[in-house]
């Protein structure tokens, strides 16, 4: 409120004594007091009310009106009814220090003036809560004729960020669109146990909510600066989301429609119609990805039975399949979609059984992928993030194959022990990938049938054959660099290696013995 507007109040007139052109200054509240020095009791903002008992001589008219004007007071007013008519000293101090004063005449109460102050004040919060409930009902019926969220967002200190922590809508200038703060605000948002939040960054204070009464990841939320605002930002959003989550479901649908025909190799010109459904030219070059989120431990090296468990262990892949993930991130509203999608923005993404995959034009962004997928990781905690990323496919007639190689590549992220595994089919190579796509019990007999007579062996008379194969393959088959890695004499060690030979039924001279022996391992490390 101002000054002006409490003077102006019906009633007995309040004679301005001072000040006259300071009555525009916004005031807050009423506070009485006859304290020489109220300072530390003032915030700001005052009009302070007096009888002027702490006036004991006129040099403490300059002492009383300093303290009141370095807390920022709006404004005195003199009380006549004890002293009588206001000293012309504290009327000099208060011109000095342009701090506007008025008289309070005998026959005016204190309690009257507060109660003009009061009136002032309801009835400006009150037009104001008018006046936000008309614009919250302006930007709700603008927003539900089709306008974008952009439009009737607030110019300044608010935000809509992704569980990525990328902005979507508000300010460009402001601090979340950088990505480091987003982040942060981000894993502020999915760590919070109820909503709203708060996180503050630095010397700034940012107030957390979404639509849903508790966070999970793939949900955007509202960060802002005014807490005032936050129940109207959200509900903004909400509506955004309810409209965009229509188009959302019917792009979904459309993307599982191309990951069923890539799947089923069709015909580039049916893939080619599928991709223009969902938005992406039908001229390459595209990327394929296939991920999940389980939440089960990763497999470690050496756990399992004694066949070993290593690069291709299948527990974490079958725990996944038994659904070990969190319902946070597939349920029945596509949750585990919602987090690809805002991770890969632009991409035709679908749920396809217990995976994710996605198609998107263009080529590249593994690293921005992996660090994405490590503030996820990060922000969730006991969650994994695993994916495989095809090659570039050229054409469409190539985006079949794309697919194939992609949940390759993502059946070995998952047989990783990383949290977060995002592998490249050109990272693999040629043997790991096709030996990721073979059947668990093929693989273990491969190995078994090879490596259990050393295994068994080697329990009986501790002769460490399995390790010196690894050795000796690991040297290129160099019997002086494989005895002096393992402070043998070289005699020795080539009676180890007819030992092997003999038990296994492969000649380490034949170079295609060496391989099988090779994949063996590679198999059971």
């Amino acid at each position: 409120m101002r000054l002006r507007d409490v003077l102006e109040q019906p009633g007995v007139r309040l004679p301005v004594l001072a000040g006259e052109g300071e009555l525009d200054r916004p005031a807050q509240l009423a506070y009485t007091t006859d304290l020489l020095d109220p300072g530390r009791y003032l915030a700001g903002g005052e009009v302070v009310l007096t009888g002027m008992m702490w006036r004991r001589e006129p040099a403490d008219s300059e002492l009383f009106v300093a303290a009141l004007a370095g807390a920022g007071v709006a404004a005195l007013g003199a009380g006549e009814a004890l002293l009588g008519p206001v000293p012309a000293d504290l009327v000099e101090a208060c011109r000095r220090h342009r701090l506007p004063l008025f008289a309070v005449p005998a026959e005016v109460s204190f309690r009257e003036v507060t109660e003009r102050i009061n009136t002032v004040l309801w009835a400006e919060r009150e037009a104001g809560a008018l006046a936000a409930r008309s614009r919250r009902r302006g930007r709700v019926a603008t927003l539900a004729t089709g306008a974008d969220l952009a439009e009737v967002w607030p110019a300044t200190g608010a935000w809509v960020l992704t569980c990525t922590g990328r902005a979507v809508a508000g300010d460009p200038g402001g601090a979340p669109h950088g990505l480091a703060v987003g982040r942060r605000l981000a894993t502020a948002f999915l760590r919070a146990d109820i909503l709203p939040a708060r996180c503050r960054i630095g010397e700034q204070e940012f107030h957390l909510d979404a639509p849903a009464p508790t966070p999970a990841p793939g949900m955007r939320f509202v960060a802002c600066t005014e807490p005032a605002l936050l129940e109207e930002l959200v509900e903004l959003t909400a509506l955004d989301a309810a409209r965009a989550d229509r188009a959302r479901r019917i792009e979904r649908r459309l993307a599982a429609q191309l990951a069923d025909a890539l799947a089923a190799a069709a015909d580039p010109a049916e893939a080619a119609a599928a991709l223009h459904a969902c938005g992406l030219p039908t001229t390459g070059p595209y990327t394929v990805l296939v991920a999940s989120l389980p939440t089960s431990p990763a497999p470690s090296p050496g756990s399992g039975s004694g066949s070993g468990s290593g690069i291709f262990q299948e527990s974490a892949r079958n725990s996944f399949a038994m659904g070990a993930v969190s319902t946070k991130l597939h349920d029945a509203d596509g949750a585990a979609v919602a987090v690809v999608e805002e991770m890969v923005p632009g991409a035709a993404v679908a749920g396809v059984g217990d995976a994710v995959v996605a198609v998107v034009a263009g080529a590249g962004g593994l690293d921005e992928l992996r660090e994405t997928a490590r503030h996820l990781t990060t922000a969730v905690r006991g969650t994994r993030f695993a994916a495989g990323v095809s090659e570039p496919a050229a054409t469409v007639a190539e985006l079949a194959g794309a697919l194939s190689q992609a949940r390759h590549a993502h059946g070995y992220a998952l047989d990783r022990p990383d949290r977060v595994s995002v592998v490249g089919s050109d990272e693999l190579a040629s043997h790991d990938l096709l030996l990721a796509g073979v059947p668990r019990a093929v693989r273990q007999a491969f190995a078994d049938r090879l490596l259990a007579p050393l295994r068994a062996y080697d329990a009986d008379h501790h002769a460490d054959l399995v390790r010196t194969l690894q050795t000796f393959l690991a040297c290129d088959g160099s019997w002086t660099r494989c005895a002096s890695a393992m402070h043998l004499h070289v005699n020795t060690l080539r009676y180890r290696i007819r030992r092997i030979a003999d038990l296994t039924g492969r000649d380490l001279d034949r170079f295609a013995d060496r391989v099988d022996l090779y994949l063996a391992l590679r198999l059971d490390t």
